[in-house]
C-alpha cells in the first residue's frame, strides 16, 4: 500500500473495565511509596492514567506470538496467499531500525512498501498506523497500597530487607479507551481484531500478574470510519461512517494453517 495516498482511517472508543485489580507502575518511587501507579498531579491533585503505549505494547506483544516462527501456526493473507511473519507486525505498528532483522522480515517490508531491498536505508524506520491515546482514568476511585517481597529466583527464598509496596487500582476502575488506525488493509485490520480478541473477552494486562491481578476487559462502544466511500462528507461536514463492531470484529481475510 502507498501510505502517502489517504485510503481509510478508523476509530475505535470504549472503556476498559478492570476486572480484579490494576498496576501499571510509574517507574518511580513515590514520596512513601516504591511503586505508584501512573499519574499525573494537576493542582496537587493525582490523575490516574495508563500510558497508550503500555495497550500498543500489550497488542503487538499478542500479534507477535501468532506470528513468531516455529510456533506451528502460520497466518496467511487469504487475498495473496502470502505468509505473514514479523513484518507484518511492524508494518502496523511501526519500526526504528530493520538491520538487525531477519531477510524474510527485510524483504517482506520491503516488498509490501513497495521498495527494492537496496533502497533499504529509504524504509529504515516507519511510523505506525496505530494510536492510542492516554487512557485517563473515569472512576472516582484512589488506589490501594498492596504489600510484596521479592524473592530469589536461584534459592526460592526471600529475599533479605525485600519488602516492597505498590498501589493497585480496585476492580471496577474504569478508563477512556480511544484507538485510531490508517492507512490499513483488510487483513491488517484483521490483526488487529485477533490481537484484541482475548481482552475482549477479559485477559491479563499491566504489571505484578503474578500477585493474582491485572485481569481486564475492553468495552468497544463505537467504531466510526472514513473511506473514499464517504470521504467528502468528512471533509466537508467532519462526519465519519459507523459500523457494527461484530463486522469490524470479523476475520475473513488470513488464514490459520497448522503445520
Amino acid at each position: 500500500m502507498d501510505f502517502s495516498k489517504f485510503e481509510n482511517r478508523y476509530k475505535i472508543t470504549g472503556e476498559l473495565v478492570v476486572l480484579t485489580a490494576l498496576h501499571i507502575g510509574s517507574g518511580k518511587e513515590g514520596e512513601n511509596q516504591d511503586s505508584p501507579f501512573m499519574n499525573l498531579e494537576i493542582n496537587g491533585e493525582k490523575l490516574y492514567y495508563i500510558p497508550g503505549s503500555s495497550f500498543r505494547g500489550y497488542l503487538s506483544t499478542k500479534l507477535e506470538r501468532f506470528l513468531e516462527e516455529d510456533n506451528g501456526i502460520v497466518l496467511k493473507d487469504k487475498n495473496t496467499n502470502e505468509r505473514l511473519n514479523s513484518a507484518d507486525v511492524k508494518l502496523i505498528f511501526g519500526y526504528t531500525n530493520l538491520d538487525g532483522e531477519k531477510d524474510e522480515v527485510k524483504n517482506r517490508v520491503a516488498k509490501k512498501l513497495g521498495k527494492d531491498l537496496k533502497q533499504i536505508d529509504s524504509f529504515k524506520s516507519m511510523a505506525g498506523r496505530i494510536h492510542i491515546a492516554d487512557m485517563k482514568i473515569l472512576s472516582d476511585v484512589d488506589s490501594i497500597k498492596r504489600d510484596g517481597i521479592k524473592i530469589d529466583r536461584n534459592t526460592g527464598a526471600t529475599e533479605k530487607g525485600a519488602k516492597f509496596d505498590y498501589d493497585v487500582l480496585p476492580s471496577g476502575t474504569k478508563f477512556e479507551f480511544v484507538m485510531e488506525l490508517e492507512n490499513l488493509e483488510k487483513y491488517q485490520i484483521n490483526l488487529v481484531a485477533l490481537a484484541l480478541q482475548d481482552i475482549l473477552e477479559g485477559d491479563l494486562f499491566g504489571g505484578k500478574l503474578s500477585r493474582g491481578i491485572g485481569k481486564c476487559r475492553l468495552d468497544i462502544k463505537e467504531i466510526e470510519y472514513v473511506d473514499k466511500s464517504n470521504l467528502k462528507e468528512y471533509i466537508f461536514k467532519r462526519k465519519m461512517g459507523t459500523l457494527k463492531k461484530e463486522d469490524f470484529l470479523k476475520i475473513d481475510d488470513i488464514d490459520l494453517v497448522i503445520e
